[in-house]
């Protein structure tokens, strides 16, 4: 009997399309008209992952990959039409992608890569909404996106942090919502309820905390927080109330600091501008056309 070599048996796997990844499994089931759906677990390097596709109506597209990732998973579910998702995790352990979309025209994207044990969830119900997660190199994060109603967009984006969480959540219509976390252990929160608002949040370093909270028409906030261990909470109620925070420490160092925006009514403005070493401002405005300006 001719003996088979080593050699021989990598060149008749990739003849043959064949890849070692062991213990991978597949769930794939479509209702409805003219779905399409694609799977790639082909990556050697992958191993006791799964994923799981459902999608129910028409016109609906959904796309999965898991390369280098072990045991993770990717759960998508899609209801209704011309809805689109796509989900990559890779070089990862223990991950999880969840997404849910209802309605029509629903765009939908998470990104882990090097990720360990991190979940990324979205949500979507209603019609022309985007949404997108994206975390790279870190562990132990959470960010969950759920969006209700029309023509929203929101982003998370937390890169190289460890233990992490972000959420964005929006109802009505036209929110915009965006969160960056860079370093280790932060925490953010954007709810929006209403018309046209938009929020941002960008965290760096270590520690922060940043919460948004905003209802009615066309309000706007944002928070840039730099160096460890800064807070701010910002709440509007009313319409195009704007609220400006910037925070950071002294010479890369430094840092926690407090702020505290709350402002109803409308046409108010503050902005708030804290370097150094714990610094802390409490800003309340209500009525029509007031300022706020404080920096120190």
């Amino acid at each position: 009997m001719k003996k088979i070599t080593a050699l021989s048996l990598s060149i008749m796997a990739s003849a043959s399309g064949l890849t070692y990844a062991a213990g991978n499994t597949t769930t794939l089931e479509q209702n409805g008209n003219i779905n399409n759906a694609f799977v790639d677990q082909t990556d050697n390097s992958t191993i006791d992952s799964s994923i799981e596709i459902l999608q129910s109506g028409n016109l609906n597209s959904a796309e999965a990959a898991q390369k280098n990732e072990t045991d993770s998973l990717i759960y998508q579910v899609q209801e209704d039409k011309l809805n689109e998702v796509y989900s990559l995790q890779m070089g990862g352990i223990g991950n999880e992608a969840l997404i849910f979309q209802m309605g029509m025209d629903n765009h939908a994207n998470t990104y882990q890569v090097s990720t360990q044990n991190s979940q990324a969830k979205i949500h979507q119900n209603g019609i022309g909404n985007e949404a997108e997660i994206q975390q790279h190199l870190g562990s132990d994060n959470i960010s969950i996106i759920e969006q209700k109603g029309h023509i929203h967009g929101a982003l998370v984006g937390q890169y190289a942090s460890f233990n992490s969480e972000a959420h964005i959540f929006q109802d009505g219509s036209y929110h915009e919502a965006m969160i960056s976390q860079k370093g280790t252990g932060h925490y953010a929160h954007i709810s929006q309820t209403g018309f046209s608002h938009s929020a941002e949040i960008s965290q760096s370093d270590m520690y922060n905390e940043a919460d948004i909270l905003q209802k009615g028409e066309s309000n706007h906030s944002t928070i840039v927080q730099v160096s460890w261990y800064n807070s701010a909470f910002v709440t509007q109620d009313g319409y195009l109330n704007q609220a400006t925070i910037m925070q950071s420490g002294n010479g890369g160092l430094g840092g926690g600091h407090m702020v505290v925006v709350n402002q109803s009514g409308g046409m108010n403005t503050a902005t708030v501008i804290q370097s150094g070493f714990s610094e802390s401002t409490n800003i309340t405005q209500t009525g029509y056309g007031n300022t706020a300006i404080v920096n120190q």
